[in-house]
């Protein structure tokens, strides 16, 4: 019941935050500024119609995504721990995910903040960065496409990410491995070495989807 009730904020928050984020800034004019040199002014009346038609999909799918993304931190997280032989219930992992996700929620929520006050939008292509990342430091417009999904994923939040899942971690494996005890160092080796191993096979599936569409 207590998962039940954190994916529910998780969600709640989710929507509320992209919601904002579409009613502030994604206006008709972003479009035809976005797109107005490339396709016809048709083109893009087609678009908006489209956008607006399926915009509560967005929205739709923000529990389903959360859902994935625990579940996949959860499965790597499981491994890595099995390797060790410690034993811990798969749910109390899922649980310990699920709660870091607010670490994501938290970015979303700088995001935004960063967009209202420091962040000018002209086009589709100001909405879409990282808050606090490695990319935001580069000049978008000198790296490879291939590169940007790397380089976004370096970033304050996903660092903070591994720290919540490694402080969290460490009362779970204590508690069900009370001879075999550890330290937030050593927890922090752990979700390095399985959500790491995980992450890193995500960031390569992105990156081959990448060159293949690009």
């Amino acid at each position: 019941m207590q998962s039940i009730a954190v994916l529910f904020s998780l969600v709640v928050l989710s929507i509320f935050l992209l919601f904002s984020i579409n009613f502030l800034f994604i206006k008709n004019d972003l479009y035809y500024q976005s797109f107005g040199e490339q396709i016809t002014i048709s083109r893009i009346d087609q678009m908006l119609d489209l956008s607006k038609k399926y915009q509560w999909l967005g929205y739709a799918v923000i529990p389903f995504v959360i859902l994935m993304r625990v579940f996949y931190t959860s499965v790597f997280l499981y491994i890595g721990i099995f390797f060790t032989e410690l034993k811990v219930e798969f749910s109390k992992l899922f649980k310990i995910a699920l709660l870091s996700d607010f670490v994501y929620v938290l970015s979303a929520f700088a995001k935004l903040v960063i967009l209202i006050f420091f962040k000018e939008v002209n086009t589709l292509e100001d909405l879409q960065f990282q808050p606090l990342s490695l990319m935001e430091l580069l000049q978008t417009k000198s790296i490879d496409p291939l590169f940007v999904y790397p380089l976004s994923l370096i970033n304050v939040f996903e660092l903070g990410y591994f720290l919540v899942l490694a402080w969290l971690l460490v009362s779970v494996i204590n508690e069900a491995s009370r001879e075999r005890p550890i330290n937030f160092g050593k927890s922090l080796k752990l979700v390095t070495a399985s959500y790491g191993s995980g992450l890193l096979l995500w960031v390569v599936f992105v990156m081959f989807i990448t060159l293949n569409l690009s």
